[in-house]
């Protein structure tokens, strides 16, 4: 692969994959980043490189953290993944209980409301009691703080035909390292338990609807709620690589059957019937619920409340995007263009754009037949 011009402030690679059609597919990726100076983006000077792996919150311990940043080397999305990475501040660095985020592209809004750190009180005979929000001035926000978690489910919840079943763990399926999951009212399990920071205005965990009670009501509870990336084993994500969660019946309506997700209707009952594909291209956008979204194409307006100390920021996508050309052996063939990440990192004013431009081949029985390669970024 080469440029015609060496450029210091992107970042490029091709990779093989497939496209939504099913097709073999060469994609050419280009990574710039921007600094958002006076609510515009500008070119930075620095380039950042192509992820080629998953970072993790928790590097050291990755099996008890989420992704904090994702790799870039993705063929194929077929939407535009909006990902912010950052903090909650409150307004003015004063301590408060609550801080609302508010994240608007274009039309699409996304509203968050983040607690300090609280826990509930067990109140003998009634329903518990959340105890006041520590107050805060800033919290980072990631899927470890939103609603999900582990619970233990005692084997007389679990009998079967009569025989005795040992003690289940359960997993949120839609996120296994949240907080506040529970499964019934008993104050060995009320007392303390750590409640979500992360959660949606508009769908608030109460103590009348904490509970669990038994296994087959989890899709009634809350979906976890974030603005970075969703993790890839968790539900429903992981529905799109012929996953489906156990416990819950075939006939079940599953909440992201409405949401912006969009699984299919009776997702269950046809994954058990194997008839869904065991891999769904969409798996490769990994925004957060109502954060993937039609490819952008240059000059929307973003908007962010309350990440970063100083408030609110705001700018516009830049709408140059490159022009890419590659030739496998066919002759010069320009490249449609598709921006496939939008990440934001307040704290740093910084954007990284991801876009690809993909190219058919033959397949694979034709590759030792190739004889060149030969990538460009032409503007």
């Amino acid at each position: 692969m080469k440029n015609k011009e060496t450029k210091i402030n992107e970042d490029t690679a091709v990779i093989p994959g497939t496209d939504n059609e099913g097709r073999h597919i060469f994609t050419l990726l280009v990574k710039r980043t921007y600094s958002i100076k006076d609510n515009t983006l500008i070119r930075s000077n620095i380039a950042t490189p192509l992820l080629k792996t998953d970072v993790f919150y928790l590097p050291k311990t990755p099996h008890l953290s989420t992704v904090k940043y994702e790799s870039d080397l993705v063929p194929y999305k077929v939407k535009t993944d909006i990902v912010v990475i950052g903090k909650a501040y409150a307004p003015e660095q004063k301590e408060t209980e609550r801080v609302d985020i508010v994240l608007i592209v274009g039309d699409i809004s996304k509203k968050l409301c983040v607690f300090g750190d609280r826990t509930c009180e067990y109140v003998p005979g009634s329903l518990p009691v959340f105890k006041d929000p520590k107050k805060f001035t800033e919290m980072e926000l990631c899927y470890e703080r939103a609603y999900g978690g582990k619970t233990t489910i005692p084997y007389q919840n679990n009998k079967k035909n009569e025989d005795e079943v040992p003690d289940l763990e359960f997993n949120y399926p839609r996120n296994f390292l949240g907080k506040g999951l529970i499964l019934n009212n008993e104050k060995e399990l009320v007392e303390n338990l750590e409640l979500p920071n992360i959660e949606n205005p508009s769908d608030l965990l109460t103590p009348e609807n904490m509970f669990l009670e038994y296994l087959s009501k989890w899709n009634h509870l809350p979906l976890p709620q974030g603005i970075g990336w969703f993790p890839k084993n968790c539900f429903p994500r992981s529905a799109f690589t012929g996953y489906v969660p156990a416990h819950v019946s075939p006939d079940e309506t599953m909440k992201e059957e409405s949401s912006s997700w969009k699984l299919p209707k009776n997702h269950v009952r046809l994954a058990r019937q194997y008839k869904l594909p065991s891999y769904d291209i969409r798996y490769a956008n990994g925004a957060s619920q109502d954060l993937f979204v039609p490819y952008l194409k240059g000059n929307e307006p973003f908007f962010i409340s309350n990440m970063t100390r100083e408030g609110d920021i705001s700018f516009n996508l830049t709408n140059n995007f490159p022009r890419l050309m590659m030739d496998i052996g066919f002759g010069e063939n320009e490249l449609e263009t598709r921006l496939h990440t939008v990440l934001i990192q307040p704290d740093e004013r910084k954007v990284d754009l991801v876009w690809a431009g993909s190219h058919q081949y033959p397949g694979i029985d034709w590759l030792p037949e190739m004889k060149k390669m030969n990538a460009e970024v032409i503007s």
